[in-house]
């Protein structure tokens, strides 16, 4: 049962959402201290996931020292781990520092210490409305989006997930 459960997973990963583009292109985005980031990250690894969570979403909290401990244990595999903070600005969809310093505050918490970026339409674009967090998008060297999975998971589910979808782009 267990088997079938992850293999099912597995496959779920494997299928992008319609909504996506194909491939992420352009972009300029910061992460939580304001440095500037463009679509030069992808070139950093095989692999990319793009994990948007947000401040107020305890799935997203709980999987986060997972993901924090397998950034580490797959960087050198190829596979890079970015989070995207969704809920950093105000009402008025202007930057709120005390929303960023909270992110921060959970970052420093959860031990989710791989790179944190501010979730802008600069890059959302490419992964089509998300309605639901977290959300991760699994995107190649090259820019393809080859998986996106809805919804927090287990470490040895994003385990089995990760390894299935690094394969499929090496």
């Amino acid at each position: 049962m267990k088997k079938m459960f992850l293999a099912a997973l597995a496959a779920l990963v494997l299928m992008s959402s319609a909504a996506c583009a194909a491939s992420v292109g352009d972009f300029t985005i910061q992460d939580l201290d304001g440095e500037v980031h463009t679509q030069k990250l992808l070139s950093k690894a095989k692999l990319t996931l793009f994990n948007v969570w947000g401040t107020f979403c305890p799935p997203c909290l709980r999987e986060m020292p997972d993901l924090g401990e397998l950034a580490a244990e797959l960087e050198p595999e190829g596979v890079q781990i970015v989070g995207l903070v969704c809920d950093w600005t105000d009402r008025k969809g202007n930057p709120s520092e005390a929303q960023i310093a909270k992110a921060k505050k959970i970052v420093a918490k959860t031990g989710a210490s791989y790179l944190h970026l501010l979730l802008n339409d600069d890059i959302q674009q490419y992964f089509g409305d998300i309605t639901a967090v977290p959300q991760t998008y699994f995107v190649s060297r090259s820019g393809e989006i080859v998986g996106a999975v809805t919804g927090a998971q287990s470490r040895k589910a994003w385990t089995v997930m990760i390894r299935q979808v690094l394969a499929k782009v090496e």
